[in-house]
């Protein structure tokens, strides 16, 4: 693949409030993950091991962490004297009955895209956790019948929520509709639906010439919505994906994928296949193990502090966990402290919580607690400030 082949578009700005009080600070992009990993590194590592150079990146309105995070994109390999990533300021929620601020939307596209000077681009969505070969998917789309082509990826119906997107396949394998799975009728003999992964390839100058004509509209129209008109209307290629795949849309699936990495074949897949995941580095000491800690079947960054118990869970950087403490089936964001004697059990911490002495914290598979950033914890009573209790 040559370097002017394609280009990448990804958009930061997806409904985040079934992940709040995690996406209360930071967009889903810049989720931590994995015990050192952000939600973006993915879709960003997909582009580098495709040799992708142009990237255009439109910022949700809390922007800091991604740009803390991403910076020049060295990461990446998008630090290029020419192309790179180029942001774009958030105007996910300006008022668009003003000519002005619609315009604005998509002149950045438009900008964007013919600047870019490729042949094809990719539209990956921020919200995905997956190890795709653009490379690959890109020779299916030059052999494929349709200008467009869309992801899915099989999963069990029993995963799934009825509101999600899902593919109408052809038996020809060509996409006539982008549905909700409660409208698809599972394989009778896997029991699965060919769920959408927001993810789209086709011709630089057939997205121009839609966005172009998005902007002529009386009714204005996102970019996710123009690429879903466009499956129905052009029979969209069906490329399946068979890889690990996670979408983040609630605090539940948040917390499963984090637990689908302490299975090795998952991890390695996901992480260490042929195309490796590239994230931020910390130069940091390793994790100390006191004589006394008892550590199974877990992930620990970095930097940590470990005297007590920690099983099947997910430890990220410079977290602590006092003697005595034990902590079970968690997630622990950076620089988060566990006292001595505390019990957890299904629970998520965000980034810098500091949870208290003898303390029984549980939560359940089904609806961990979560307690926000910073927040400190001194009692196990429900009406704790800084917990959130999910519904």
């Amino acid at each position: 693949m040559r370097q002017s082949d394609i280009c990448a578009i990804i958009d930061l700005n997806v409904p985040s409030e079934a992940l709040e009080p995690l996406t209360q600070y930071r967009p889903i992009g810049t989720l931590p993950f994995a015990g050192r990993y952000r939600l973006i590194d993915f879709p960003l590592s997909d582009i580098a091991n495709a040799g992708i150079r142009d990237v255009g990146m439109y910022m949700p309105a809390s922007s800091r962490s991604v740009q803390d995070h991403v910076r020049s994109g060295s990461t990446w390999n998008l630090d290029t004297i020419t192309g790179g990533i180029f942001t774009f300021p958030y105007v996910a929620t300006k008022n668009y009955n003003n000519p002005l601020n619609r315009q604005r939307y998509y002149d950045d596209y438009l900008t964007f895209l013919k600047k870019s000077n490729t042949r094809f681009t990719v539209i990956i969505s921020a919200r995905n956790i997956e190890n795709i070969n653009l490379q690959e998917v890109l020779q299916f789309h030059l052999e494929g019948n349709a200008p467009i082509t869309t992801l899915y990826k099989r999963q069990l119906a029993s995963g799934t929520t009825p509101d999600e997107d899902a593919l109408k396949i052809s038996a020809a394998g060509e996409v006539s509709n982008i549905v909700t799975a409660g409208d698809l009728t599972p394989d009778a003999k896997t029991h699965t639906l060919p769920m959408a992964m927001g993810v789209y390839m086709l011709r630089t100058s057939l997205l121009i010439e839609m966005v172009q004509n998005a902007s002529e509209q009386e009714d204005f129209i996102r970019l996710p919505k123009i690429l879903e008109e466009a499956v129905s209307v052009y029979n969209a290629n069906a490329y399946e994906y068979t890889g690990f795949y996670a979408n983040i849309n609630s605090i539940k699936r948040y917390f499963d994928a984090n637990m689908a990495m302490l299975e090795e074949a998952n991890y390695q897949a996901l992480l260490y296949s042929q195309r490796h995941i590239f994230t931020k580095n910390k130069n940091e000491v390793p994790t100390f193990f006191s004589d006394a800690s008892e550590v199974n079947n877990s992930l620990l960054g970095t930097g940590g502090w470990i005297e007590g118990k920690v099983n099947e869970s997910v430890i990220f950087r410079r977290s602590r966990i006092a003697k005595g403490a034990e902590i079970d089936h968690s997630v622990l964001m950076q620089g988060c402290k566990v006292g001595e004697n505390t019990k957890l059990r299904y629970v998520i911490l965000d980034k810098g919580v500091v949870v208290g002495p003898n303390l029984t914290l549980e939560g359940t598979p089904e609806e961990p607690l979560v307690y926000s950033k910073n927040a400190i914890v001194e009692t196990d009573a429900k009406t704790e400030e800084g917990r959130v209790e999910l519904q």
